[in-house]
């Protein structure tokens, strides 16, 4: 009889011990996906992919494709409502951080009625052409299924070149270009 009671103390215990660590692996994931992380911070897209055909609409109607990627030197950045890392760029690039690129891409993950989604993508139209897109959209998809936030990548005739979480991941370090040097866009009513 007592070995019995000990044989299940033990058990007990062990299960108790198993479904702690359990708790605290869950509870340290959801930190994660809280701070926008998505628990592989590694998950960039691979430098030499070739942006795919996608299409989105920037907030002045305009529409953005693979073409606009092409040629020359461009940069994207992915950001996600929600995302507190991205939240910290978006203030940087609104401050005046370069991108080094003359008229960068921006794609805003986010529900295009949701207040925070209007107020990063108005942040977000002083420095560049800005779309909000899907999580699962061609535009993530494209530039080589982007599924961390944020996402910047430097693409050079349409190949990334360069991709990291942070500015100074991809920006060169020659870059001075800061968003008060873009020219202001207009937007026509008709």
């Amino acid at each position: 009889m007592l070995t019995a009671l000990i044989v299940s103390t033990v058990a007990l215990g062990l299960a108790i011990a198993a479904n702690l660590v359990l708790t605290f692996a869950v509870i340290r994931r959801l930190r994660t996906l809280e701070e926008g992380g998505t628990g592989a911070p590694d998950a960039l897209p691979a430098v030499g992919t070739a942006v795919a055909g996608f299409s989105a609409v920037t907030t002045y109607g305009e529409e953005l494709t693979v073409a606009d990627v092409a040629e020359g030197d461009a940069f994207a950045g992915f950001v996600m409502v929600g995302c507190t890392p991205c939240g910290t760029l978006i203030e940087s690039l609104a401050g005046g951080a370069a991108t080094g690129a003359a008229d960068p891409l921006f794609f805003v993950v986010g529900d295009p009625e949701n207040p925070e989604t209007r107020r990063m993508t108005a942040a977000l139209d002083a420095v560049g052409r800005v779309a909000v897109v899907a999580e699962k959209s061609s535009a993530t998809a494209a530039f080589g299924q982007v599924g961390a936030f944020p996402t910047l990548l430097r693409l050079k005739d349409g190949v990334i070149t360069a991709a990291g979480h942070d500015l100074a991941d991809v920006v060169p370090a020659t870059a001075h270009r800061t968003g008060a040097d873009r020219p202001a866009q207009v937007r026509e009513t008709v």
